[in-house]
């Protein structure tokens, strides 16, 4: 039995050399397309997500709406329970005493969002679950962050939970404060 000759045997060193080239040249080209085709896949997640979380932060205000009426200036609220009455959420499925993503919204993948979150360089394997509590853990901060922006005297996500916390003026500290000051 006879080996199989080298890459290139036969052919000048220039144009083996060349042709090597070449063939990297083309493994570059194809990994960029790559890489740019993850990008658009994982732009849908981000697009989704940017709606779901302003439907997020607007059910987050109607329930601090309802605190208020009730003349609390605080209110303690979990984003996994605002998530289950956003409509167009992933959808959640327990199975061995674990929540996976059951459904993706429409335009959306469990691969637009693996990319999204872990980055185009991930190696992503179709069909892998996806653990609802990573989908949860992915957006919380962006979710405090825009309630920060709310303009909240306090705004805090509570550890090793769903909650977060936010307190605002009471409005007789605020006319004690206003009476002090025209004494003075």
């Amino acid at each position: 039995l006879g080996s199989a000759p080298a890459w290139g045997a036969g052919v000048p060193p220039k144009t083996r050399a060349m042709s090597f080239a070449a063939n990297l040249t083309k493994i570059v080209a194809g990994k960029k397309s790559e890489i740019a085709d993850r990008e658009k896949i994982a732009q849908s997640w981000k697009d989704k997500e940017a709606k779901l979380l302003e439907e997020a932060v607007n059910l987050f205000k109607s329930r601090c709406v309802k605190e208020a009426e009730l003349q609390k200036t605080d209110a303690t609220i979990s984003f996994e329970v605002i998530t289950r009455e956003t409509p167009d959420f992933p959808k959640r499925i327990l199975t061995d005493s674990t929540y996976f993503v059951d459904s993706w919204p429409n335009g959306t993948t469990a691969e637009s969002w693996f990319y999204a979150t872990r980055g185009v360089n991930s190696s992503w394997s179709p069909g892998a679950p996806i653990l609802f509590a990573e989908v949860l853990q992915a957006m919380l901060p962006k979710f405090v962050e825009r309630v920060k922006d709310l303009g909240f005297q306090e705004c805090n996500h509570e550890a090793g939970t769903w909650k977060v916390a936010v307190c605002w003026p009471n409005p007789d500290e605020n006319s004690a404060e206003k009476k002090k000051r025209r004494r003075e």
